[in-house]
């Protein structure tokens, strides 16, 4: 339901608005209204007659409840809807408060031109008709009908009492104890206490100047415009007195002064206000300006923005060009590895050839080596064989001798020379073998000192079975020398055995001997052959002794000597029995050897076939080496122009940085000129707004003390003539709305002059976020720049690496070169080899050709020949006529053959 406020119209009986009821602060929400029934026409009687009490016109009553409704139903819908709001809707009503009361401001200023227009004729009317005036006033008959049902001008309302509503006074109550708020709907008539606010007008749709008066319903503070048709002059009964004058002159010329006081301070605000115009338009002027510039700056961010997209662009596409060419260069760098990996295998596989060749001759050499051992060790046996003559002829001899002791003791000295000569012969024949044995041992230590020289030119591949071989050779000279030294052992052996035998049968003969003597003593006898046989077997029996004596002593140390022979002989058993071991373990790796030998030959052919295929592959890649070659060189000639392009476009726009940098500093030094301009202004407007404010409100005291003075003065009249204490009151009343209606006026004006004050400050605040605008623009601007510097620091970094990339370009154009002549070496023997092949192949072709060329040149003149028969036959036919061939006659035709002779 729409709020309105109504509180009275114009009526004809009223030459200036009348009393005005004191208006209610809003309250919250509230819902009060007033009715004006002059409105609807019904009282048209002049009121003058009032001041004897003894009219009374006849006015119809017009509730609030026929127009809008039922009271209970308004009023308790106002009671509902006084909840408390939500926030939002709080500030939304705020902002339509502000808002409407700009509004009113500026129907202020509207009002002000009005009246200055209506302004000479209200002065006449108030001088001619003050008495009447003042009459009308306290007897205006315009009654209202307000919302809580008082009667401040009438008695005949309807009472409280009376109403439909039981609640009527405690929602009454409610509605006049609600809080006052600042929603600009929220006024109503109801008089509890004076407003703290302008009475300004709300511009209405209605003419300024109404020819005649339409019955409406306002609100209460709608000011009312008085006109001459308005104004109705009346014949009323003027009392002459001298007081009345001098009261009337002492007001007109009060309304004169307030006539000029108003005339100073319109000038007064017609100045500030075109002072303010000026700053405004200067103030749009420098928006304008300032617009312009942005839009500069726009445009020229705008192109900034877009030279960097473009040097970006650029940047990414050198870059990409760069990573691609990067790319590229990995995979020649990654091919050239694996021909260098191919080249290094077949140098490999060449040099393990050689190797194979070099153990091939070792494996000769030892060949060699082990057949001169089995020769030294034939001729050793044969040794062996002679030392086994040798102990059998010194057996021989010592049966022999003890042959010979047996038979005569006389033969026992020259068997022992014998025995020596011929021990001496044996000894001297086993020193030469010896020395024939150490020479054999210094030739193998020779010959092994030799092989492990030529082993060691071998590689770790061979060293195990160095190694084995040197121990196998070492192994085998201990063994041969353990054969040698049991084989000395055993002689020693079998010739000290012989001595024990000898040094037995001696000491047996000994005994026999001793007996002998024992006999001959015991039986004596006389003959001298006896005795002297018997001094020849005591020297006899000394000789033996001693020589017994001897060979004992002989005996223990070659006991002693068989004791050692018996315990070295135990320990080289042990040494050979693991020395065969060792062979056998040297036997089997010789074995994997060999077949890893075998495994390697078949590696090497796999080889030698992959060589030749990677051969083929290399030129292939060599080829695309080549082109890969020639399309760096053409990018990097494009990366270069478009290194060139990107230095124009930097100095381009660096050019266009330092134009906008001194465009800007021009901007920022206008706009403080302009800011420093427009803040003086505005001082000088606020000085001069405050002495008019200063020198009103000094007016305003002295025309407050005069008006004090004019109501004393209007009393001591009033107690003179009590019949005129009623206009007098009602004058007074007059005087005191026209100076609170310039009151509130002047303070319009000190809210219009605050409100421009506001404005400007707002304007400068707006240009000073301008100002730091264009300040951050400018750090933009300047970190622009130092991207741009950043992008030369790029672009150098690429040169870098261009200056790599060409360094690696010539290493591998200097491989490519060693490669394109190693290919060309490989290119000559695979052409020789090729040539042959293709001049085989060709004579196989070049045969099989010529058969099938004869045979199909035989094939095509049979048909040539057969064609030419069917062409003079089909001509024959055509010329001549068809001949009977099946009775063997020959087709005739008329062409003849033309032999022609070659030049």
């Amino acid at each position: 339901m729409a709020r309105t406020h109504s509180s009275y119209t114009a009526s004809p009986t009223r030459t200036r608005s009348p009393r005005r009821s004191p208006a209610r602060r809003p309250s919250k929400d509230g819902s009060e209204y007033e009715m004006d029934l002059d409105a609807l026409g019904l009282n048209s009687t002049f009121e003058s007659t009032e001041l004897q009490a003894s009219y009374e016109p006849p006015v119809d009553r017009v509730d609030t409840s026929e127009i809008e409704g039922p009271e209970d139903f308004t009023m308790n819908m106002t009671y509902w809807m006084t909840a408390d709001l939500p926030l939002a809707q709080i500030k939304s009503r705020k902002e339509a408060k502000g808002r409407v009361e700009e509004e009113r401001m500026d129907a202020m200023r509207e009002e002000d031109a009005v009246q200055d227009n209506t302004a000479q004729g209200d002065r006449v009317i108030v001088q001619t008709n003050t008495r009447a005036h003042d009459m009308r006033m306290s007897n205006s008959a315009s009654p209202t009908r307000r919302a809580h049902g008082t009667t401040d001008e009438r008695n005949y309302s309807t009472p409280a009492s009376e109403r439909s509503m039981e609640n009527d006074e405690k929602v009454r109550s409610f509605l006049s104890n609600l809080p006052d708020t600042d929603m600009e709907g929220a006024i109503t008539g109801t008089p509890l206490h004076v407003p703290k606010q302008s009475f300004l007008q709300i511009p209405r749709s209605s003419p300024p100047k109404a020819r005649s008066l339409q019955p409406t319903v306002e609100d209460y503070d709608t000011p009312r415009k008085p006109t001459q048709e308005t104004v109705i002059h009346h014949t009323s009964a003027i009392v002459d007195t001298h007081a009345h004058d001098t009261l009337h002159d002492q007001i007109a010329e009060l309304q004169s002064r307030m006539g000029q006081q108003e005339l100073s301070s319109k000038t007064r605000i017609t100045e500030l206000e075109t002072i303010l115009a000026y700053t405004r338009s200067e103030l749009e002027g420098a928006r304008a300006e300032n617009y312009k510039q942005k839009e500069r700056v726009a445009s020229l961010e705008e192109n900034v923005e877009q030279q960097k997209a473009a040097a970006d662009a650029a940047a990414s596409s050198v870059e990409a060009e760069l990573r691609s060419k990067e790319e590229a260069l990995d995979a020649k760098m990654h091919e050239y590895g694996e021909e260098m990996r191919l080249q290094n295998l077949s140098k490999l596989q060449n040099q393990r050839g050689d190797f194979d060749k070099q153990l091939e001759a070792l494996e000769e050499s030892k060949r060699l080596v082990e057949d001169e051992l089995e020769t030294k060790g034939q001729a050793l046996t044969q040794v062996q064989n002679e030392l086994a003559e040798a102990r059998r002829l010194s057996e021989r001899l010592l049966n022999d001798a003890h042959q010979a002791q047996d038979k005569s003791a006389e033969g026992n000295a020259k068997v022992d020379e014998k025995l020596d000569l011929q021990l001496s012969s044996v000894q001297a024949r086993a020193d030469d073998l010896q020395a024939r044995l150490a020479t054999a041992t210094e030739e193998a230590k020779a010959m092994r000192e030799h092989a492990e020289k030529v082993d060691k030119a071998r590689k770790d591949m061979e060293s195990r079975a160095r190694v084995r071989n040197t121990r196998v050779t070492e192994l085998e000279t201990n063994l041969q020398a353990a054969h040698f030294e049991l084989e000395c052992a055993q002689a020693d052996i079998a010739a000290k055995q012989q001595l024990f035998r000898t040094n037995l049968d001696l000491s047996t003969h000994l005994r026999t001997l001793q007996s002998e003597m024992n006999l001959a003593r015991t039986a004596p006898s006389t003959n001298g052959q006896e005795d002297a046989r018997h001094e020849e077997l005591e020297s006899r029996i000394t000789t033996l002794q001693d020589q017994l004596q001897t060979s004992r002593a002989d005996a223990l140390g070659k006991d002693q000597e068989i004791l050692r022979h018996i315990r070295s002989e135990e320990k080289l058993e042990q040494s050979v029995s693991t020395a065969q071991g060792r062979i056998e373990g040297l036997e089997t790796t010789i074995s994997a050897l060999r077949q890893q030998l075998a495994d390697a030959h078949r590696e090497i052919a796999k080889t030698r076939t992959d060589s030749e295929r990677l051969t083929h592959e290399l030129d292939d890649v060599n080829d695309r080496l080549q082109d890969s070659r020639l399309e760096a060189d053409r990018r990097v000639k494009d990366v270069e122009q478009k290194l060139g392009n990107l230095k124009e476009a930097k100095m381009d726009l660096e050019r266009r940085l330092r134009d906008l940098q001194s465009l800007h500093d021009d901007h920022i030094e206008g706009q403080e000129v302009m800011l420093a301009d427009v803040r003086e202004k505005a001082e000088d407007a606020v000085k001069r707004a405050g002495a008019l404010v200063d020198r009103e409100r000094s007016e305003k005291r002295r025309l407050i003390k005069e008006l004090k003075e004019a109501k004393e003065a209007a009393e001591k009249s009033r107690s003179q003539d009590q019949v005129d204490t009623t206009s007098e009151d009602e004058s007074s009343d007059d005087i005191e709305s026209t100076t609170s209606a310039g009151a509130n006026e002047k303070e319009a004006e000190r809210q219009s002059l605050r409100y421009t004050i506001q404005k400007q400050t707002s304007e400068l605040k707006i240009l000073s976020q301008e100002i730091s605008t264009l300040r951050k623009e400018n750090k933009k601007f300047k970190s622009i720049i130092n991207s741009h510097s950043e992008s030369e620091a790029s672009t150098d970094q690429l040169r870098n690496e261009l200056s790599t990339l060409r360094a690696q370009n010539a290493d591998l154009q200097s491989s490519l070169e060693d490669q394109e002549a190693v290919n060309a070496a490989m290119d000559e023997k695979l052409a020789t080899l090729l040539s042959k092949l293709m001049k085989e192949r060709a004579k196989t072709v070049v045969g099989k050709r010529d058969g099938q060329w004869q045979a199909s040149v035989g094939r095509v003149q049979s048909e040539k020949e057969l064609l030419g028969k069917v062409l003079l036959r089909q001509w024959g036919r055509e010329e001549v006529g068809i001949a009977d061939e099946k009775h063997g006659e020959p087709q005739e035709y008329q062409y003849k053959y033309v032999k022609r002779e070659r030049a």
